[in-house]
């Protein structure tokens, strides 16, 4: 059988593109993948604020349409960009092994976070990492960044920022893990929800490469996912929203701690709850009732109405 698998075109996105087509062919000679390449409109547009779109799925619509329109078997999207609701007619078949989770500073001087200076210019295209960076360090500036991973921190050495927070999954897979400063824990940043998570979309109805996908799919990271979209979603989260979320699930357990921070990063409401791992998607809603009767509606809601 022959996948042809949509994808964006930047390195990162290839690397995982690669690594889903190497799952594929992995035990089964009778598979063959491809690669289709994908450019979608926040890789067009390199210069509008993300929480300024106006719409969600900006990274995977395009991949999205090349499935419906049977261009292409699956889509191979970074999970963390890929909507709560997915276009009718597609499903989210599979996931590849998480990667790490954590955000990580990487500075020009070799700075730690609390080593800048007051006001060092942090850049960050995440409104999640601008509230957090905003609670731990009042006194410094963010500033807004686009691009993939080597524009960034190809901007970052020329001098258009003293340091970057990225994802730790991005830097490690391309071979930049010699570029890090400092990786952020879990207390100083709880991750967007699916980070380091490589997801796998198909039609809905192609029942032949479901079958091939749930094949690859990692149990664990498959709970990790649905806890943390299944919050995400109940929360109306997104891109415009300054929320993190974090599941582990080991063996027939999982925990998931999820934060929701105002935009100055003042107020933040955090939890936390465990549970059985078939039981993730009811955690993540669960948890985002506790977190709304906290009030973290209320800054989500700030958050996106901005």
């Amino acid at each position: 059988m022959k996948l042809v698998l949509a994808t964006r075109g930047s390195a990162l996105a290839l690397w995982q593109a690669e690594s889903a087509a190497r799952a594929l062919r992995l035990g089964r000679s009778d598979v063959e993948a491809e690669l289709m390449i994908v450019k979608s409109g926040g890789d067009r547009d390199q210069t509008t604020d993300l929480a300024r779109f106006g719409r969600t799925g900006i990274f995977t619509v395009e991949v999205d349409e090349a499935l419906l329109d049977r261009r292409a078997h699956v889509g191979v999207h970074s999970l963390k960009d890929v909507p709560t609701t997915l276009a009718n007619g597609l499903a989210l078949a599979g996931v590849l092994p998480r990667g790490p989770a954590e955000d990580v500073l990487v500075s020009r001087g070799g700075a730690r976070l609390t080593e800048l200076p007051p006001g060092a210019r942090i850049a960050t295209g995440s409104v999640r990492r601008a509230a957090m960076l905003r609670r731990l360090r009042p006194d410094v500036e963010i500033v807004s960044i686009r691009g993939n991973v080597d524009t960034r921190l190809a901007k970052l050495d020329a001098g258009e920022a003293d340091a970057i927070v990225l994802a730790r999954a991005g830097l490690e897979r391309l071979g930049l893990a010699a570029r890090i400063t400092q990786v952020l824990t879990r207390e100083e940043s709880v991750p967007a929800p699916s980070q380091g998570i490589v997801g796998l979309v198909c039609r809905a109805d192609d029942r032949q490469t479901r079958a091939h996908l749930d094949r690859i799919s990692d149990r664990e990271t498959a709970a990790e996912a649905l806890a943390e979209r299944a919050l995400l979603h109940a929360l109306h989260g997104g891109c415009n929203a300054p929320l993190g979320a974090h599941a582990r699930a080991r063996e027939n357990a999982l925990t998931l701690t999820a934060r929701v921070l105002s935009l100055d990063g003042r107020e933040c409401i955090e939890d936390r709850l465990g549970g059985a791992i078939d039981d993730a998607e009811a955690l993540g809603r669960a948890l985002a009732e506790r977190l709304a009767a906290a009030g973290a509606k209320r800054l989500v809601d700030a958050a996106r109405s901005r």
